[in-house]
């Protein structure tokens, strides 16, 4: 979001992103695809990744193979900065994925509709996550409709085998099929006329959700947790 912020929505047109730095390394691969998955509302053809040791792994490669890299001062349009360790939790506004402050510019702001899932924020670390910041704050708000909704079967089997389903459903989250469902209103449950969404999906266009009159926000899977547990949008990582 941070980047689709300093980017705007058409500033990687027809270009490509090459993720690098120190920051890289630390980053699974669920994360790599969900920074690849947003470049395209920064308008991208493609976002790429460097094939390092977890790239490997993931693709079963032998240790030391090699992968295409960029020569030695190679010459990029633009190159941008982040330094992960003062980056704080980001929302995006209603309306435009790339509208995005900090959460604390966001703070008290009511929430009544929390969606977990999609191509963005649907895969197992993210419910694991997430379900640690809503067992830790006590459970879903009163008035508060969490959404869960695995973004593949495989990820529904892993956290139905590990009991992490079973527990958002205790804590009252209605539990969809895998896939976009909700993100883009083609399955139930539609938000409420004029109601307040937190999402980790990725786009919050007006109507997206299948609710014209909706005000949908985007967040992290933790973000949205801490919606969930104060029914407002909160710093995930304050009690």
């Amino acid at each position: 979001l941070e980047l689709a912020s300093r980017l705007g929505s058409a500033g990687a047109s027809y270009a490509t992103l090459e993720y690098a730095g120190e920051g890289v390394g630390a980053l699974g691969m669920d994360e790599r695809f969900v920074l690849a998955n947003l470049a395209v509302e920064s308008g991208a053809k493609a976002a790429i990744f460097g094939l390092d040791e977890v790239a490997r792994q993931y693709l079963a490669l032998p240790a030391g193979t090699s992968g295409v890299a960029a020569d030695a001062g190679a010459a990029f349009t633009r190159e941008i900065s982040l330094d992960l360790g003062a980056l704080t939790p980001r929302v995006a506004r209603p309306g435009d994925p790339t509208d995005v402050v900090g959460v604390h510019a966001l703070a008290d702001v009511p929430i009544d509709f929390v969606f977990l899932g999609t191509c963005s924020g649907g895969r197992a670390g993210d419910f694991r996550r997430a379900l640690e910041v809503i067992e830790s704050g006590g459970g879903v708000a009163d008035g508060v409709h969490l959404v869960v909704t695995p973004a593949s079967r495989r990820v529904r089997d892993e956290l139905e085998a590990d009991g992490t389903l079973g527990s958002l459903a205790a804590l009252g989250a209605t539990i969809t099929l895998s896939g976009c469902g909700p993100c883009c209103g083609t399955s139930p449950p539609i938000p409420p006329r004029g109601a307040r969404v937190l999402s980790t999906a990725n786009r919050n266009f007006a109507g997206r959700m299948g609710a014209s009159d909706a005000a949908i926000y985007l967040a992290s899977p933790e973000t949205c947790a801490a919606a969930a547990v104060s029914g407002r949008i909160a710093d995930p990582r304050e009690p």
